[in-house]
């Protein structure tokens, strides 16, 4: 999979049937499962504090689901940028 490019999280979503979604979904689901419990494991034995286990699984989910397409796009720096100067 190492050098495999792959188009925008949300063009493949957005273009998918939705009998497409849950194969499409499920190898990313359950790799996040696996690290999830990495991360929950490392807690317990105190190698890492809640917080940074917290701060792990968020980075792991945004990284495997697209976060910064789906989410950061709709409330880019730009745009938040653009509207405080409109409003001036």
């Amino acid at each position: 999979m190492a050098g495999t490019v792959t188009g925008s999280l949300v063009q493949q979503f957005a273009s998918m049937k939705p009998t497409e979604f849950g194969p499409a979904i499920e190898p990313k689901w359950q790799l996040g499962e696996r690290l999830v419990k990495e991360v929950r494991s490392a807690v317990e034995k105190q190698q890492l504090s809640p917080l940074d286990g917290a701060r792990v699984i968020s980075s792991i989910t945004a990284t495997l689901f697209g976060y910064d397409e789906f989410i950061l796009r709709e409330i880019s720096a730009e745009s938040l940028l653009a509207n405080t100067q409109a409003r001036r």
